[in-house]
């Protein structure tokens, strides 16, 4: 076999493995609304109400419980076990591989380690958006003729925002290993082969 051949079949067979699992980030852009969703596999390219399980998500301009980061479990509540606290569901709709619709829900109550509650109810759609946080609880009581220091604040638009995707190739260790295995072995039988002709 080509010396050529056998390298580029090497690489081939290297890379292959590496690029065969892929993050894709989602990025949402809509003012106080605005967020990025974290995926371990692409959407399809075209598909209907798709229910996903983001490993990570963020729209932190809505104020507490409206994250989860799989590094820091403790940060909100997990995405696996937060009945306790809340849940959080994310559906979409693909054309030709761009977002057509979408459909996310937050809802959480909580503040772990605190005698203070937070409420957050929050709706993201292609149709609108709105939340509504409130924090009550031992700190919200107010001084003696004073208002409440915790009101509720929330906000709504009418308008859709717009989604872009990144996606980044994620190296799985195993097939890593096997791939540098296999590289190295065909290295080998190619100097070998160098060594025997010459």
């Amino acid at each position: 076999m080509n010396n050529k051949i056998l390298g580029w079949l090497a690489a081939a067979l290297l890379i292959g493995p590496l690029a065969a699992q892929a993050q894709v980030t989602l990025d949402y852009s809509n003012g106080d609304f605005s967020g990025t969703i974290t995926l371990n596999t692409p959407l399809p390219q075209n598909g209907h109400d798709i229910l996903v399980s983001p490993s990570e998500f963020s729209f932190g301009n809505l104020g507490y419980g409206a994250g989860y980061d799989s590094l820091c479990p403790s940060c909100g509540y997990t995405l696996g076990g937060m009945v306790e606290y809340g849940g959080a569901t994310f559906q979409f709709s693909t054309v030709k591989g761009h977002v057509s619709a979408w459909d996310i829900n937050i809802d959480f109550t909580g503040t772990p380690g605190t005698n203070t509650q937070t409420l957050l109810d929050a709706t993201i759609s292609n149709s609108g958006a709105w939340y509504m946080q409130e924090t009550f609880g031992a700190a919200c009581e107010p001084a003696p003729g004073q208002p409440s220091p915790c009101q509720p604040i929330s906000e709504s638009v009418k308008q859709a925002g717009t989604w872009t995707a990144t996606v980044a190739p994620e190296i799985d260790p195993a097939s890593a290993i096997a791939g540098l295995t296999l590289l190295v072995g065909s290295l080998g039988v190619l100097r070998g082969r160098r060594s025997t002709q010459a």
